[in-house]
């Protein structure tokens, strides 16, 4: 009998401890600006009856697709889309954060069996800054695109992904990246405070010749592995600017009146944690700007950031007069990306 009790609060502890788990991976959206959309309620069947919202058909699965609004919830699964021009705000309980860019899309996983806190997050295609706490629910964070899988853990970066090449571009404003090119054989790279990478696609493999004998033909060689180039180089001021922004969604002086009053406290609340965790993640990483930010009187986030990047151009490079811009300075990665990627049905 104390064998079956001891065996039932084990799995009493560890289904508590999932279930925490999994309510500090859902996020909140505490900034809506212009039009966001947000794909809620994955299934692999369409469920017209249990409904009166449209639905969409994204990657084999349909979703309830809805304007999304300040106080969302964005849960396991979900997929999160901003048109061009328009911005969004996530923000966790503990305070990590994604600044999420005009005509970008991403989706959110987490393992939702365990409690080992792994996440993903695939972003479809446009931009996105992060902040996210050393050793918090999504210190194990995955950003995973076409090109590339970027482990973060705990750092100020911005992603840029374009819907129509697949090319990656991720800066670190804070901390470090490891990137990793989605093509076999690949070797992973650190990047570093200051620093960018490019990853391209890796193009296709030359098909392998056929040689043919008189009496047999002889065996195909394998096609060889084509490995994409990382391109790393220094952030540029041009490069920071784009980031600033892209990813800069200025906090309203208050609350918006339409809002319930309990949904208006929680985004206070998400918000003012926000501000601790990215003030302990610059004193972490840079003890300076942190200095030079306790002679402010820090409101929210957007100053810190602000500051972040102001500082950051003091000593980046000018990029060179002749060059293709790179994707953090184009203004929208992918203006039909929806309807190459979302199909509405009904």
């Amino acid at each position: 009998m104390k064998s079956l009790i001891a065996c039932l609060l084990a799995i009493t502890s560890l289904l508590a401890s999932v279930t925490v788990h999994a309510g500090e991976q859902v996020g909140t959206l505490t900034q809506v600006d212009g039009t966001v959309v947000l794909y809620s309620e994955p299934s692999k069947t369409l469920q017209k009856e249990s409904s009166g919202l449209p639905h969409a058909l994204f990657e084999g699965e349909y979703f309830l697709v809805r304007s999304a609004k300040a106080g969302d919830r964005v849960n396991l699964g979900n997929v999160v889309r901003t048109n061009p021009g328009a911005k969004a705000r996530l923000v966790y309980d503990n305070g990590d954060q994604f600044n999420v860019g005009p005509a970008s899309s991403f989706r959110i996983f987490w393992d939702k069996d365990t409690a080992e806190g792994k996440t993903r997050m695939d972003l479809a295609y446009g931009k996105l800054r992060g902040i996210i706490a050393k050793g918090g629910p999504r210190s194990r964070l995955q950003i995973r695109t076409k090109a590339a899988t970027m482990g973060v853990r705990g750092t100020d970066f911005f992603i840029a992904k374009s819907g129509a090449t697949g090319e990656t571009e991720v800066s670190i404003l804070r901390g470090e990246v490891e990137v990793k090119p989605a093509a076999p054989a690949s070797r992973a790279i650190e990047v570093k405070t200051g620093f960018s990478a490019t990853v391209a696609t890796a193009p296709a493999a030359p098909a392998p010749e056929k040689k043919t004998g008189k009496s047999t033909d002889k065996a195909e060689k394998p096609a060889p592995l084509v490995v994409p180039v990382v391109e790393l180089r220094k952030t540029t001021q041009e490069d920071l600017i784009g980031i600033q922004k892209s990813s800069r969604i200025e906090a309203p002086a208050q609350a918006p009146a339409e809002l319930p009053k309990e949904v208006a406290k929680k985004i206070a609340e998400l918000e003012t944690q926000a501000v601790k965790t990215t003030l302990q993640d610059v004193k972490r990483h840079d003890p300076k700007l942190f200095a030079k930010l306790e002679q402010q009187q820090i409101q929210n986030t957007d100053q810190i950031n602000t500051t972040t990047v102001e500082t950051l151009i003091q000593v980046a490079p000018k990029a060179p007069e002749r060059r293709k811009p790179s994707l953090t300075e184009l203004e929208n990665l992918e203006q039909g990306a929806y309807d190459k990627y979302f199909k509405a049905v009904d």
